[in-house]
């Protein structure tokens, strides 16, 4: 039970009901929007360089309407998604052998922490020789950069398992080979959502800026194409239609986590993490 006063204070009044909250939260981007609007409409910033916000949005929907930010759209978030699902997997299982395996630990750790700090954009030309312009490219870039943090919160995690917890697991008859499925990762769940919430925000990243350089379809390429030609507003409406997916799919992770750790102490402070 957390019990400190700071980390219990409320982030709005308890009067305050689900939809003004949210209106409340909405409120510093609707500020944002309104100030770049008048800076541009009031001449203080060159349009040519930065289109207005209304601009932006029309341009949004005229690719939305016909069907040109669909399948960019598809290409981008299939490639993203699945390179997230298969880090998630070998994060998982390699930060858990590496905290209840030592030798494994000994192998992995130092290969962890020498690349961890590498820029993963940098390999795309390397993974172009290898593997050619395309899908493949982009989704092994994506695996790289998102399995470090879910491989370095999966091991923190289950290292940080108090011992009381595998002690009493032992003495209710839960065998060895069971303890990681039963008790470890249970346990470390949080821990390894972290991580996954991490990574989630870094593969839009990662599969943009390899879309730029090795793909034909994705946002990625779309973006870069009306860059270089100078459709700025376009170019920002695909940035926007990016933002929007990355906000919904990290709300829906944290729609999850609560909905998976509803038992879990930090779930006192939902409002605070989310």
């Amino acid at each position: 039970m957390n019990t400190s006063f700071a980390a219990n204070l409320p982030l709005l009044p308890a009067w305050v009901n689900g939809r003004a909250r949210r209106l409340i939260r909405a409120l510093p981007i609707a500020m944002l929007l309104v100030l770049w609007e008048v800076l541009v409409v009031s001449g203080l910033i060159d349009r040519t360089f930065l289109p207005p916000a209304h601009a932006v949005i029309l341009a949004f929907w005229d690719m939305l309407v016909h069907g040109e930010l669909l399948a960019h759209l598809w290409a981008t978030v299939f490639t993203a998604f699945v390179g997230l699902g298969v880090a998630v997997v070998l994060g998982v299982f390699l930060g858990a052998l590496m905290a209840t395996n030592r030798w494994v630990n000994g192998l992995v750790g130092p290969l962890v922490a020498t690349t961890y700090s590498l820029p993963k954009t940098s390999l795309v030309p390397l993974f172009i020789l290898w593997f050619g312009i395309g899908d493949v490219t982009n989704g092994l870039t994506v695996v790289l950069g998102c399995l470090l943090p879910i491989l370095v919160s999966t091991h923190h995690g289950v290292s940080s398992v108090p011992a009381v917890l595998v002690w009493s697991a032992r003495a209710m008859g839960t065998p060895q080979y069971a303890m990681l499925r039963r008790v470890l990762l249970p346990a470390a769940t949080a821990s390894i959502l972290s991580g996954v919430r991490i990574a989630l925000g870094y593969c839009f990243v990662l599969v943009i800026s390899a879309e730029m350089i090795a793909t034909k379809l994705g946002i990625g390429k779309l973006i870069f194409l009306y860059g270089e030609n100078g459709a700025y507003a376009y170019m920002l409406g695909g940035i926007l239609a990016v933002v929007v997916i990355a906000f919904v799919a990290d709300r829906s992770l944290v729609m999850i986590t609560r909905r998976l750790l509803y038992w879990h102490d930090s779930m006192e402070l939902r409002g605070a993490h989310a």
